[in-house]
């Protein structure tokens, strides 16, 4: 049997300095790509939590307003049934409320309607007793909004509950008392909480502001007019 001789030729392919340079510049342009995806992907993530963040301010704004509206609006009130009743015991100056400087409001209304500030202790009982007050559970009818150290605090005292003639009107004198607090600053910041008359004792002006933790210059801020249904 004949065999027939083949021939090959081996053929070496070189890389030549031009192709290495496109691969190089390939790489670089694909690293490149990358992070500008990392950062466009990183970026919008800030931003969709900044976003909620601001969202998270508007909620808490109103809903703190709300909250200052459904008590405000009643200011002073005093159900029909007024016999023997013990609101002039609290007034100051004749007036049901004390709004001295604008961070702070405290002031009460009758809240269960039943003519007095306070529960009457049953039902036909006299809430004032030769000058001393008959009624308990006081702290619910009374209430008391302060800015201060950049959080809200809620009045909460039934201290005077058995107070007696003069006694009584140190209630509307509280503000500088230590109160309990509403807000905290590990959650918001309240830059600005202010309390005005518009109209006195028939519009009250409100405004509201807070300021994020978490990022600088995210704030939410809103007036709210309050008018006075007695």
């Amino acid at each position: 049997m004949s065999y027939q001789n083949i021939n090959a030729v081996i053929v070496k392919h070189k890389l030549s300095a031009l192709s290495l340079i496109e691969l190089l510049l390939s790489l670089t342009l694909a690293v490149f790509i990358l992070l500008l995806a990392a950062k466009s992907y990183a970026q919008f993530t800030q931003n969709n939590s900044k976003q909620k963040e601001l969202l998270f301010l508007q909620k808490e704004t109103h809903q703190l307003i709300h909250y200052f509206q459904q008590h405000i609006q009643h200011l002073g009130f005093q159900g029909v049934y007024r016999e023997n009743s013990n609101f002039y015991l609290f007034e100051h100056k004749n007036k049901r409320y004390v709004l001295d400087n604008e961070s702070c409001l405290i002031f009460f209304y009758d809240l269960n309607n039943d003519g007095c500030l306070g529960k009457r202790k049953t039902k036909n009982s006299v809430c004032i007793n030769n000058k001393t007050n008959n009624t308990h559970d006081l702290a619910k009818e009374i209430f008391g909004f302060k800015f201060e150290n950049q959080e809200i605090y809620l009045y909460d005292k039934n201290k005077l509950a058995d107070c007696r003639d003069n006694e009584c009107a140190k209630l509307l004198n509280s503000c500088p008392e230590k109160w309990k607090k509403l807000t905290f600053i590990d959650d918001f910041k309240v830059e600005k909480l202010s309390f005005s008359w518009k109209k006195p004792e028939k519009l009250m002006q409100v405004t509201l502001k807070l300021a994020s933790v978490k990022y600088k210059n995210i704030e939410y801020s809103t007036t709210s007019y309050i008018y006075i249904l007695n």
